[in-house]
């Protein structure tokens, strides 16, 4: 091939696509011989639709033009298997498509594949028995994180340049943070939402670079029918910011917690190294963190995360005409219904609006700041089999969550945009993303940042060690 697709991101293939330059058939050449030779072994696509892959590039179809694409398995796609990662869905296959994928469709993304996802996406690892687990393609020993483990072992992989992703509380940010990967978490509303698990959750992508995403996010945005949440302002298309350095920020950060949690010490030189990064580029940085009671808040954060997922688990049991029990879900699941069940209406209500007011304290904050960087997990990735839900209770899975995955579930909670980018790899040739929040509706200004940074300190040459 003339052009060495693995060092070019999407936007680039665009172009050349748009001048003739590369052919799409190339290109889906490219990315099924990828996904075939590396997929068994990564586990990461958990279902392959290759008669997608036809096609010549045809503008009219989109600007996307018939460009290859990867859905995570909780959202349908009309016809396909709908596992959500669990047994208590075999046999499934959606009726239609949900607006996510009507959104990549319409703008000519060509669904080729769904991605691997713990069981309904409630763990930061992706770790399914029905749909197996997922490894880190950078150290096969560990955990790519998740849920959108699945999307970002592909993209980091090369199985394709970007891929759908969702967060619910970190599941876009974490698992590009274990992958090497740009991962950005739009403000509530940004994009067509659910109101399930009290709208916490948001959809995106993850991506190897910047321009990707924002091109992304670009074809993403707008509300469905029915959204409860106003679209944030926009202004121009997010592709345009990644080209302009923002001007000069003030940067809030800390890197150790002290008595809140224990962050690993290479996780707190990751985080001290980009804070210096940022001072040099011109930006005021200094130690500071809002002023709310990070422990109560997430006791909170799981008392409605627990209530709302097992309300999820059942509605889609019902959906494909099952009964749960313990033989069709795992043990996280069904002992997270038992305990979801013995919360009453008041406590639930109470978590919900303590988190309201502790939100106001975060929003505040940032009138103070225009950016927090903390990290993205208060460890390095985990090894794999870690979180395991078909052998774990839900408070043990909690309990590792605790120490792992504390502080990316905060911007969930108060909507605001937050991203893990790519600047630090460690021991075990594991990579350490940087977390960086913002306020609520100002994506622009993180895509600036962003860009800046990956200009400041490229990433890109890291793929070569795993792209063969």
């Amino acid at each position: 091939m003339i052009h060495d697709l693995n060092q070019l991101d999407g936007v680039a293939q665009l172009e050349l696509l748009k001048k003739n330059q590369l052919k799409l058939s190339e290109v889906n050449e490219h990315y099924k011989e990828k996904l075939i030779k590396k997929n068994p072994d990564l586990q990461a696509v958990v279902h392959t639709m290759f008669d997608n892959f036809n096609g010549e590039w045809d503008e009219s179809k989109g600007p996307y033009g018939g460009f290859p694409f990867l859905i995570k398995d909780l959202n349908a796609v009309k016809g396909e298997p709908l596992s959500l990662g669990s047994k208590i869905m075999e046999g499934f296959h959606a009726g239609a498509d949900d607006e996510i994928v009507r959104r990549y469709k319409k703008a000519g993304l060509s669904i080729i594949g769904k991605t691997n996802t713990p069981e309904f996406g409630f763990t930061p690892a992706t770790e399914s028995e029905f749909l197996g687990f997922t490894k880190n393609p950078w150290n096969s020993n560990f955990s790519p994180g998740g849920s959108s483990g699945g999307a970002a072992a592909a993209v980091a992989s090369g199985m394709i340049p970007f891929a759908h992703a969702s967060d619910g509380g970190g599941s876009i940010r974490i698992p590009a943070s274990c992958c090497g990967l740009f991962g950005l978490k739009p403000t509530r509303g940004r994009t067509p939402m659910s109101m399930r698990i009290n709208s916490l959750a948001v959809h995106h992508a993850v991506t190897r670079s910047v321009r990707d995403s924002a091109a992304l996010l670009d074809v993403l945005e707008g509300p469905q029918l029915g959204d409860s949440f106003s679209t944030p302002e926009k202004g121009a298309p997010f592709q345009r910011y990644t080209e302009e350095d923002p001007p000069p920020l003030k940067i809030a950060y800390m890197a150790d917690f002290g008595s809140l949690m224990d962050i690993g010490p290479e996780v707190q030189r990751a985080i001290q190294s980009t804070a210096e990064l940022c001072e040099e580029l011109g930006h005021h940085v200094e130690i500071a963190y809002p002023d709310f009671d990070l422990h109560r808040f997430m006791n909170a954060y799981v008392t409605v995360w627990v209530v709302g997922g097992a309300l999820a688990v059942k509605n889609a049991a019902r959906l494909n005409n099952k009964e749960i029990t313990s033989k069709n879900v795992e043990r996280l699941l069904y002992t997270m219904i038992e305990k979801s069940e013995r919360f009453t209406v008041f406590e639930y209500e109470e978590a919900r609006q303590f988190l309201f007011d502790e939100s106001i304290k975060v929003h505040q904050f940032f009138e103070t700041y225009d950016v927090l960087l903390h990290p993205v997990n208060s460890k390095t990735p985990l090894p794999l089999g870690e979180y395991n839900g078909s052998k774990k209770h839900v408070d043990d899975i909690l309990e590792v969550s605790s120490n792992y995955a504390h502080l990316t579930p905060v911007a969930n909670v108060t909507g605001q945009p937050a991203m893990s980018v790519p600047l630090y790899w460690g021991e075990n040739n594991l990579p350490i993303g940087s977390h960086f929040m913002g306020r609520f509706g100002e994506e622009a200004l993180l895509f600036r940042l962003a860009g800046q940074l990956e200009r400041a300190r490229p990433w890109w040459g890291m793929y070569k060690q795993i792209d063969d």
